[in-house]
């Protein structure tokens, strides 16, 4: 079904065979997971699997763009770090009546409060790909999910029902600890 939908639509499969589901049972590895797009796309990306369930029986799937956002970063003021005598003497020096007999006074009021504003208070660089951190996620979060992540190796280099139940019990103490802290976070 999935090839004939393929082909009547002209569609391009990403995926490179790489596994996307581990059954705990059996210890085997499937496919059932599909990334689909445009012919016009299918060479701007790149598709790849996460190492790490993250919790789940599936493996993310990552996709990987070589497609640039010309768009730059927002930068945000930083009102705590301003100059705020500077900006006051800058304001009463330049910020006059003259500014109402120009061609167009607001325009020019506006564009003489940012030139003010960039002399005497800082911006922010934030880069695009800077992921927001999270209130929650502690030394907790990260001992648990270290934990998690090496009981899988050990599972995965090792299919025993030893190793299956270990890794099923840090599994669901992970999925305990990220859940308890996110709601004390909002408590």
């Amino acid at each position: 079904m999935i090839e004939e939908l393929l082909n009547d639509y002209n569609l391009c499969l990403l995926n490179t065979g790489e596994p996307t589901y581990r059954h705990h049972s059996h210890h085997s590895f499937s496919v059932p997971d599909v990334s689909i797009c445009d012919p016009s796309l299918a060479l701007e990306f790149e598709w790849l699997t996460h190492k790490d369930l993250c919790g789940s029986d599936h493996f993310p799937i990552i996709l990987k763009t070589s497609l640039r956002d010309d768009e730059p970063a927002a930068e945000h003021w930083k009102f705590d770090r301003a100059d705020w005598m500077s900006f006051r003497t800058l304001c009463m020096s330049r910020l006059s009546d003259e500014l109402a007999l120009s061609e167009d006074p607001v325009a020019q009021f506006t564009n003489t409060l940012i030139e003010i504003a960039n002399q005497t208070i800082p911006k922010s660089h934030t880069s695009k790909n800077k992921l927001p951190k999270v209130p929650w996620f502690n030394d907790a979060c990260k001992q648990a999910i270290k934990e998690r992540k090496k009981a899988q190796r050990k599972l995965f280099r090792n299919p025993t029902a030893e190793n299956v139940l270990a890794f099923k019990q840090l599994k669901a103490k992970a999925r305990h600890i990220i859940k308890t802290q996110k709601k004390t976070s909002w408590q």
